[in-house]
């Protein structure tokens, strides 16, 4: 989890306050809370689908006798393949068309052939309707996910002999057997702002997801724990710490820095840079420059960089890091791309705090050069003491804590800060010559930002609970609410109920019960006053009158009416 078995350079006082950092974190590690593992079981049923030609030339080199090969072919002419040392020679299938879905162990394959539409692995055995592995042939993956399932495999139909054929089919013989993942993720539905009464608003973790693991359910979202490989930035992008990440937790994260840079400082180490990093494509390259790397950084290993949401950023600088950099090398476009959305976040917060500049930044191994060179380093960032707050695990708890100490260390102190519009903290408007006092935004906020006023009709507002979700401004009828981005230091005005609107109630003409408002009256009164079913005077008063006395006065017109015939 941080620099364990690296060998660093101790010849400088930052040097040996590191190497004593590290080691008494390794003494006494961090409990680090366990997640749930995910179960694959694969018994090597392999369909090598797409081009012919290329199909044709790789049966040939598959020679595990584990596997078992099934062929789907997009050409009429498809032959019987001949094969070697495979223990059962292929069936081949030709088809129009077909979509593959699904992870290792069970891969799903509905082809189109003249028209129709079958599952192949049902047409193909009765006992197993799914396929194990899938090698693919053609101009385009089939499975469009950025990182692909486990299991899954491409490779361009021009292209049959490459290297990257040669590494896929050592490996396909690997994947037959049961095999074990930790599932990545923790969800709790009940503060997810994904949506309410039919309206989706936040879709952060679904647009994020580089392997397409997550999907909408209505007002909630499902993942696919299969599919999930752990990349991180679903909890990054998740306003409201609905969708956190499980491997480890950030709380854990969180205290595995805090010890690693309070002993760092105890033991007289200066400006603690830290180096995140992740062990499959970063640890390699850390490893290659430790013997130059500058001796005021810290390595920290953690499992996937996409992870490293605004709660773990903040809280490690309010424990005094002066600087921090993430390797994210060959991360997901889309990982990165997140990453940077919440660094701006940052640096809006850090520049508005009056500190001269952004103190984390994102890096390739091409500028990792940078820290292995320590007259080239730029100045520290920040320069502040060390908070001593616990995680608590609860994402926007965790911010605003470390704002708090940010804010009292910082040099000007300001009310607010305004944020970019991505950003999960700021107010709403609501325009009062507009809102009926319906509350209709009420009933659709996740995290009881919005209030009603009980027997009285008033909206009120907590700005601290608002997670800019979006869900009230597109569930109003009226369009009278709109939002600004921004965050308040002062806990007083975030936590304070404020009055966004209120009126005094409407009583029914007739039997004085309260049903509606003055403003919500005199609304509806001025759109229909021209409908022609509110022509005549007592069908336009029956507006001001409640469901029971408007029924009963209908009944009466009509009786009335009937007995006049």
């Amino acid at each position: 989890m941080f620099a364990e078995h690296i060998h660093l350079p101790a010849t400088t006082a930052n040097g040996r306050a590191r190497q004593l950092s590290i080691q008494s974190l390794a003494d006494s590690p961090v409990n680090i809370q366990p997640t749930s593992l995910v179960s694959y079981t694969s018994r090597g049923r392999l369909l090598i689908a797409g081009a012919e030609h290329a199909a044709s030339a790789v049966i040939e080199k598959l020679t595990s006798s584990e596997l078992v090969c099934i062929c789907l072919v997009n050409s009429d002419s498809a032959k019987q393949l001949q094969v070697r040392d495979v223990r059962t020679k292929p069936d081949v299938f030709r088809a129009d068309s077909y979509e593959v879905s699904g992870h290792l162990g069970a891969f799903s394959v509905a082809v189109r052939k003249d028209g129709r539409s079958f599952d192949l692995g049902q047409v193909i055995s009765a006992d197993s309707n799914h396929f194990d592995l899938v090698l693919e042939f053609s101009s385009a993956p089939g499975m469009q996910a950025e990182i692909p399932a486990p299991g899954y495999y491409w490779i361009h139909s021009e292209q049959p002999d490459s290297a990257r054929l040669e590494e896929v089919l050592q490996e396909i013989p690997s994947l037959i057997g049961n095999f074990e993942k930790p599932k990545y993720y923790n969800y709790d539905p009940d503060i997810c702002a994904h949506g309410r009464s039919g309206i989706t608003a936040c879709t952060r973790c679904i647009d994020v997801c580089p392997t397409d693991a997550i999907i909408s359910i209505g007002e909630q979202i499902q993942v696919d724990s299969y599919l999930c490989q752990g990349g991180g930035a679903c909890s990054t992008a998740c306003p409201t710490g609905a969708i956190t990440y499980a491997y480890p937790p950030a709380r854990n994260l969180l205290e595995i820095l805090r010890q690693l840079i309070l002993r760092y400082l105890q033991a007289g180490g200066t400006a603690p840079h830290i180096l995140f990093f992740d062990q499959e494509q970063g640890r390699p390259i850390v490893e290659e420059c430790t013997s130059s790397l500058a001796e005021n950084v810290l390595p920290v290993e953690v499992e996937e960089v996409g992870s490293l949401g605004l709660d773990v950023l903040f809280g490690m600088l309010s424990y005094g890091a002066s600087r921090a950099v993430i390797l994210c090398e060959n991360a997901a476009e889309s990982v990165i791309k997140e990453l940077n959305a919440q660094l701006v976040i940052l640096d809006e917060m850090i520049r508005g705090l009056g500190f001269d500049r952004s103190p984390v930044e994102l890096i390739s191994s091409k500028s990792l050069q940078e820290l292995t060179e320590t007259a080239h380093q730029p100045p520290p960032a920040l320069n502040i003491d060390s908070a001593k707050f616990m995680p608590s695990g609860i994402k926007r708890t965790d911010i605003r804590i470390a704002l708090e100490h940010l804010h009292s260390e910082s040099p000007l102190k300001p009310e607010s800060i305004s944020l970019p519009a991505h950003a999960p903290f700021g107010e709403v408007h609501v325009d009062v010559d507009t809102c009926t006092l319906c509350m209709g935004c009420v009933s659709v906020c996740p995290a009881s930002a919005l209030e009603a006023g009980g027997d009285v009709p008033k909206l009120s507002f907590i700005e601290n609970n608002c997670v800019q979700c979006g869900l009230c401004e597109s569930a109003c009828p009226e369009t009278s609410i709109s939002r600004t981005q921004r965050y308040v230091f002062s806990a007083d005005a975030r936590l304070r109920s404020r009055t966004m609107n209120e009126d005094s109630p409407f009583h029914c003409t007739k039997c004085g019960k309260q049903f509606a408002t003055h403003v919500m009256m005199n609304h509806m009164k001025s759109k229909l006053k021209n409908h022609w079913m509110f022509a005549k005077p007592d069908a336009l008063a029956r507006l001001e009158m409640c469901e029971d006395c408007r029924v009963q006065d209908m009944f009466i017109t009509e009786r009335e009416r009937f007995q006049s015939w």
